[in-house]
């Protein structure tokens, strides 16, 4: 990992939220209520509040931040992954040929998780991960990844926001430690 990633990531900070506010704007007319979809699944894993108040965009591509405009090229791998989905704060971006329940529970643990740690603390967090491992087990991926995994299993129980509340507090602790051991 290189040794600057930490002044280099605050410093992408500001490019990287208004480049995210100028894509939600952009996507903004065609965006509707996940409760719109009407999963009894969905709605049985999550508040009502909650799934109103999320978002989703279909779209035929899922588009990844420009982080190599951003001073952070060694996340640029991540243009060539074939997302299936991706979440920016409270709206979910599908693409149009793979949609399904698990993968709008996925996203909606990153709407979660988005919500948990505001826009910064996100983006730091998700960030450090990358740099620290792959994308698939990052903290905040791998956490979406083993939840969908029981929201497919049909395995959840309890309360669902609380633990990813809880399980989203203890990665910012981890790079939280990160950020102050750099």
């Amino acid at each position: 990992m290189a040794t600057d990633i930490i002044p280099r990531l605050y410093k992408a900070l500001p490019q990287a939220r208004a480049w995210i506010d100028r894509f939600l704007a952009a996507h903004e007319t065609t965006a509707q209520s996940v409760s719109s979809l009407g999963s009894r699944r969905l709605a049985a894993c999550f508040p009502a509040e909650f799934l109103e108040r999320s978002r989703i965009v279909l779209v035929d591509h899922v588009t990844f931040p420009p982080v190599e405009s951003f001073g952070l090229s060694e996340f640029a791998p991540l243009h060539h992954m074939d997302f299936e989905g991706i979440t920016f704060k409270d709206t979910i971006f599908v693409r149009r040929d793979r949609k399904y329940d698990g993968l709008y529970f996925h996203e909606l643990v990153h709407v979660a998780q988005w919500a948990r740690l505001g826009v910064d603390d996100f983006l730091l967090a998700y960030a450090i991960g990358l740099a620290q491992q792959s994308y698939r087990e990052t903290p905040l991926e791998n956490m979406a990844y083993h939840l969908q995994a029981k929201f497919e299993a049909g395995t959840l129980q309890g309360d669902l926001i609380q633990q990813i509340e809880h399980l989203t507090d203890q990665a910012w602790a981890d790079a939280r430690q990160f950020l102050g051991a750099s």
